[in-house]
């Protein structure tokens, strides 16, 4: 099913490459126009490929960005912004406490990830859900500073230092691994529980 979609977007939109690009640039424009800028930066499998390969993970469909919790009402306008854009708002996960901490956007069929991050002492904590199985998953790490780091010709926040939040979430992020699973492998998990999978339709 997915190749099959695939197919079809690319008739519409052009080549994953193409679209993902075109969507980052966009949003980084976008973004850059409203208080949100500046305030947000690459995590996960977006950073990894930025880091170890100076551009995002080929078949990557998902790019991930983190932002302080101090900062959502600047996330929120910004996000209406996208939205006035044309990326599309997917219903927010909603974690077992009733907050939503995680926001999806999606535009030419890339999805554009913002996780909401929070203080925990000398940690950085978000969370992340797996529907199958259903699991909430609390994730940590050592606080950080940013830096910069340039991709389509543009300047995107990047944790200081990247190599150290990538070990703590991989282990050996330098060397691929096919076999990944973050809900399973992911080193900066701290707790894993039953989610009850609830999502809420957009606003």
């Amino acid at each position: 099913m997915r190749r099959l979609n695939e197919f079809f977007y690319r008739l519409r939109w052009g080549r994953l490459e193409e679209r993902r690009r075109r969507g980052l640039v966009r949003l980084h424009d976008l973004l850059a126009k409203t208080e949100f800028a500046d305030r947000y930066w690459m995590i996960m499998g977006l950073l990894l490929g930025c880091m170890r390969d100076g551009a995002p993970i080929p078949w990557d469909r998902d790019s991930d960005f983190g932002f302080m919790e101090r900062d959502l009402p600047a996330f929120l306008a910004a996000m209406q912004v996208l939205r006035d854009a044309g990326y599309n708002l997917r219903p927010p996960q909603v974690n077992n406490d009733g907050r939503t901490t995680m926001w999806t956007l999606k535009y030419e069929a890339v999805k554009y990830d913002f996780f909401l991050i929070q203080r925990n002492g000398d940690n950085f904590r978000w969370y992340s859900h797996q529907r199958k199985p259903p699991l909430e998953l609390v994730n940590e790490v050592p606080a950080h500073g940013l830096a910069t780091f340039v991709l389509y010709d543009r300047q995107w926040r990047v944790p200081d230092p990247a190599e150290d939040f990538l070990t703590r979430i991989y282990g050996d992020w330098r060397r691929p691994d096919p076999g990944y699973l973050y809900w399973r492998d992911s080193r900066a998990i701290v707790e894993r529980y039953p989610w009850t999978g609830e999502r809420r339709p957009p606003d």
